[in-house]
């Protein structure tokens, strides 16, 4: 889980964390039906093995020393205001920096607020991807050594918002192999909380308990199966045509440690300026959560039951710098809750449809229910390959819309952390 590190930022540069050895199977090692199209083979005998201290750049990013073979990172630095290079790590092989180069202009959230077409943002990352030479021989490298047991933390340093989750591997010799879709991935972030940062480490985890619910079903359409697939879990739901999300906020305030989920289903403001970032109504004020404001609220409920939150909102994955605190340190709702204590958080990074954010949430609860063993991390790899899968030869963009929301869709937090929804005989709706 995203554990406090009680060690000093000197401490964690020249040791490593103890008691991290497994004695079960990846949750994302999991035996099941979406395997990657890539064949296993061994990797060339001149490869050779690469030492912790290759693996982490000077500047780390709060990620456990202590890493699985399986598991790989891709750093994403920024030089300066318009470039930004490129490096990989693993125990086995590494990615040397790639040469800076010129961002490309991908961001799921503006493409879509601009009305871009899905299959122009298509194309263009397909062309983005086939100039990546360096990183997609790396990755096919990795899959091809470890198949389905590979696991990716996407640290991006950078504002430029690229959706790595949507590269592809092969995009002339076989299309549709998109990293997301074959690769169970995270993405990590520096995340201050309290007096500390917090360390992203890969520990076989559970998150169970109750769920707890806001939905706004007075201005979004088609939350019912949303709905439905709450109520089955017997959920605390607050709906915004009977309850203020004031009320919502007090409840995550409460000195509750037997909540697994925090589910919020509402639409998303993002701005430059981050005291106009909000969560909520579209046009009502009182129906809304400001990213500020919510900073001051003593979430006990997220603190003390340690459980994941979904923010199924537009633009609630993504991030802005403040002018008074240093550019890297940007600061967002997935921020925001994984300070407060969360163990993951699930975002998206930009405007998703109304009926189709509700069709994948129950989508991504019903995969936890019937896969129990799969990480939270593998499911979101299992919905995105079942998108891609259903792509015609040639789609339209009513085809490809449900492809571009998908992938929107991030996960920060351990990838080892499994979400158990078994609903309580206590619960029931407010």
């Amino acid at each position: 889980m995203a554990a406090k590190s009680k060690l000093s930022l000197t401490q964690r540069a020249i040791t490593s964390p103890t008691g991290l050895s497994r004695t079960k199977q990846l949750p994302f090692e999991a035996k099941e039906t979406t395997t990657a199209t890539l064949a296993v083979s061994d990797l060339p005998e001149n490869i050779e093995a690469a030492t912790e201290e290759t693996i982490f750049p000077p500047n780390k990013l709060y990620i456990t020393m202590k890493l699985p073979k399986e598991v790989a990172i891709l750093h994403i630095y920024q030089n300066g205001a318009d470039e930004y290079s490129v490096w990989g790590g693993n125990t086995v092989t590494t990615l040397g920096q790639t040469q800076p180069n010129k961002p490309p202009y991908l961001s799921l959230g503006k493409l879509v607020q601009q009305g871009e077409l899905p299959e122009n943002i298509q194309d263009d990352m397909s062309y983005f991807s086939h100039v990546n030479l360096e990183i997609r021989k790396w990755l096919k490298l990795l899959l091809r050594k470890f198949g389905e047991q590979l696991c990716l933390v996407i640290a991006d340093h950078t504002d430029f918002e690229i959706p790595w989750e949507m590269l592809e591997l092969s995009p002339y010799e076989s299309p549709n192999e998109y990293l997301g879709a074959l690769i169970t991935t995270v993405r990590w972030r520096q995340v201050i909380r309290g007096d500390d940062y917090v360390v992203l480490e890969f520990q076989a985890d559970e998150c169970c308990g109750k769920a707890v619910a806001y939905v706004l079903d007075t201005e979004l359409k088609g939350v019912g199966p949303e709905l439905e697939i709450l109520e089955q879990l017997q959920a605390v739901v607050y709906r915004s045509s009977q309850h203020n999300i004031k009320e919502f906020q007090k409840y995550l305030q409460q000195n509750d440690d037997v909540c697994g989920f925090v589910y919020i289903s509402c639409h998303g403001a993002f701005n430059n300026n981050l005291r106009e970032i909000a969560l909520g109504s579209e046009s009502d004020q009182q129906q809304q959560l400001k990213l500020i404001a919510l900073r001051k609220s003593q979430l006990h409920l997220v603190k003390n039951s340690q459980g994941i939150v979904f923010l199924n909102a537009c633009h609630s994955g993504r991030e802005q710098a403040h002018s008074s605190i240093p550019h890297s340190y940007r600061m967002g709702f997935i921020e925001l809750f994984l300070a407060k204590g969360a163990r993951g958080v699930i975002g998206t990074l930009g405007a998703v449809g109304d009926s189709h954010a509700a069709k994948f949430a129950r989508e991504l609860i019903e995969e936890s229910l019937r896969f129990p063993n799969l990480s939270v991390a593998s499911l979101l790899r299992k919905l995105r390959l079942k998108v891609v899968k259903n792509l015609p030869d040639e789609p339209t963009t009513p085809d490809l819309l449900p492809f571009i929301y998908t992938f929107m869709y991030v996960y920060y937090g351990n990838p080892m952390t499994v979400l158990r929804l078994t609903p309580p005989e206590a619960q029931r709706n407010v």
